[in-house]
């Protein structure tokens, strides 16, 4: 199947998924939409979109304005029917063109803490394979509002939408279980000199000594991204 990526910035790549598509035979397609003169990309032969994470905002039109020809790809997406899973920023860029929000969290959340799923979410195909609490690696200050429609699927104490599903097939996810363990020592290197501890902020040698004794990523992610494709073949 033919999985494709949207992705904002050399730091923050698809990481666990490229090796799930590897593993299971996908063929993976990148769009890198800080490229100089990025055409989009026709999905219309897409099995699954994913909206990967970047540090600018979905606001930052005039700073970043390729960010206006990605809203308009991923709507279209949507509108489509193709499976679409966002991550980070790109759940806020999938909750926006939803007719969510997206602004300042009440707190910042950077590091591992856990990611609280609803009952009714882990009863769901897409999330029967998840755990109450999942560990989970967090790096964001914006934060999502549920969409219209949407399912409330995972929050956190400063976080209260951490997820959500849409119409079976999309889902948005604030966290990151993308991150192995590269794509980790490199968002580290680019920002974690930036980081200021606070509550729910932690050092990034706290986080490199947490990556070392926690990685539930493929557990969590795998099955997910599977079930997802799934849906395209029963055709929900």
């Amino acid at each position: 199947m033919q999985i494709h990526c949207f992705q904002h910035m050399p730091d923050e790549g698809p990481g666990h998924i490229a090796a799930w598509a590897t593993a299971r035979g996908h063929t993976l397609i990148i769009t890198s939409w800080d490229a100089p003169g990025v055409v989009p990309p026709d999905l219309t032969h897409a099995d699954l979109l994913v909206v990967l994470g970047g540090a600018m905002g979905v606001h930052d039109e005039a700073e970043f304005p390729w960010l206006r020809k990605e809203k308009a790809a991923i709507k279209a997406t949507l509108e489509a029917g193709v499976p679409v899973l966002g991550l980070c920023l790109g759940s806020q860029l999938v909750a926006q063109q939803l007719g969510g929000t997206v602004g300042r969290n009440a707190q910042p959340e950077v590091g591992f803490w856990p990611v609280q799923f609803t009952a009714e979410a882990r009863q769901h195909p897409l999330f029967q394979h998840v755990p109450e609490f999942v560990p989970a690696l967090h790096w964001h200050y914006d934060a999502f509002t549920l969409p219209p429609g949407a399912q409330l699927v995972a929050y956190s104490p400063p976080t209260s939408c951490q997820g959500f599903l849409w119409r079976e097939r999309v889902v948005g996810l604030q966290f990151h279980p993308e991150a192995d363990a590269a794509w980790l020592a490199s968002i580290v290197e680019a920002e974690g000199h930036l980081l200021k501890p606070a509550a729910y902020v932690q050092t990034a040698e706290a986080i490199q000594a947490k990556a070392a004794t926690v990685d539930t990523s493929p557990a969590f992610l795998y099955p997910l991204l599977d079930a997802l494709l799934a849906t395209v073949a029963d055709g929900a």
